[in-house]
């Protein structure tokens, strides 16, 4: 398995002599501001057929929604023509430096899967998270923006962990359809502390996240191995001890799992082209229901969604987890 320090050196000596990549992005001087009521608690769903299709045209009436095992009523519900808000989170870091010409250059699809009406944020982070462009529907202004992003060659921190956290943060809203495409090696220096800080934050949080792992084919066959297995909700991510793409897998798939997104792991940019396409239609696609949660207990809440229609185990579905409820 090949650590954090390993990776950024090899990039490094490759990268001796070389300016960092020239560019100007489009900065704001604050996040975006949304009220966010913390009572209320949305639920991403995909729904999938037996052959990995997405299936389209349900209704509010076609969801059943539990909590913590009750039937509990949807309040709110999105359908998958409403208008996405996505954010779309950058590692700027040494050892995504050389990966650049593959997941930017095939990131213009995942812009233009988006519908008109979507819209879209860039930010980016290494030592610490940054947004170069507030929510726009101009994806041309997006795709210049990651374009002229620019990477670290040095050795520095990446602290994924809580630069997801204030991502979250951003793209979050009360209700409707909400995503954080993260482009990222998945591998954080931070410790093992920050993690849990970041597991309260997605569990209080309404926000889908899509992980697209880079490395290609840096990552090891030990965390390929890995992606075949959905974890187990408390099964956590890296304890810190060792940082490697076997463990970052684990995380991403985690992420991944507990938002209600799903974690991608393309190797060459054929597959960054392919992931991003599927990704597109997957935001396309996304429902959201939405209850206000009657408890303020601060604890997690388990969700489980189900279909009033169709034969059991003809379709698949895809949602959040769970919830960690607010405290009064």
């Amino acid at each position: 398995m090949r650590a954090l320090p390993l990776l950024v050196a090899s990039a490094f000596l490759i990268l001796t002599g070389i300016l960092a990549a020239a560019g100007m992005p489009v900065m704001v001087s604050r996040s975006p501001q949304i009220s966010v009521n913390v009572n209320v608690v949305t639920v991403p769903v995909t729904v999938t057929d037996s052959h990995g299709g997405f299936v389209s045209k349900l209704s509010r009436k076609d969801f059943r929604l539990l909590v913590d095992g009750s039937e509990q009523p949807i309040e709110y519900f999105s359908p998958e023509e409403t208008p996405a808000q996505v954010l779309i989170l950058l590692e700027t870091g040494p050892a995504v430096y050389l990966l650049q010409g593959e997941h930017v250059a095939a990131a213009t699809d995942l812009l233009a899967g988006l519908g008109s009406g979507d819209r879209v944020a860039v930010a980016s982070y290494g030592d610490a998270p940054q947004l170069l462009l507030n929510f726009t529907t101009n994806k041309q202004q997006a795709a210049f923006v990651l374009s002229s992003a620019n990477y670290g060659i040095g050795f520095a921190n990446l602290n994924f962990y809580a630069s997801l956290a204030s991502a979250l943060d951003w793209a979050a809203s009360a209700d409707g359809k909400n995503a954080i495409v993260v482009l990222t090696t998945g591998l954080d220096s931070s410790g093992p502390a920050s993690w849990p800080q970041l597991e309260d934050k997605m569990r209080g949080s309404n926000v889908m996240v899509v992980p697209v792992g880079l490395g290609g084919t840096l990552r090891d066959e030990a965390g390929r191995k890995n992606r075949s297995r959905i974890p187990n909700r408390d099964s956590g991510p890296p304890t810190g001890d060792e940082l490697s793409f076997a463990e970052s897998n684990r995380a991403l798939e985690a992420i991944a799992a507990d938002t209600g997104g799903r974690a991608f792991f393309p190797r060459n940019a054929r597959d960054f082209a392919d992931a991003y396409r599927r990704i597109a239609v997957l935001l396309r696609h996304q429902y959201s229901l939405g209850f206000t949660a009657a408890v303020s207990d601060g604890r997690y809440h388990s969700i489980q969604v189900g279909l009033t229609t169709g034969r059991p185990g003809r379709y698949r579905l895809n949602f959040r987890r769970g919830f960690l409820a607010s405290t009064n």
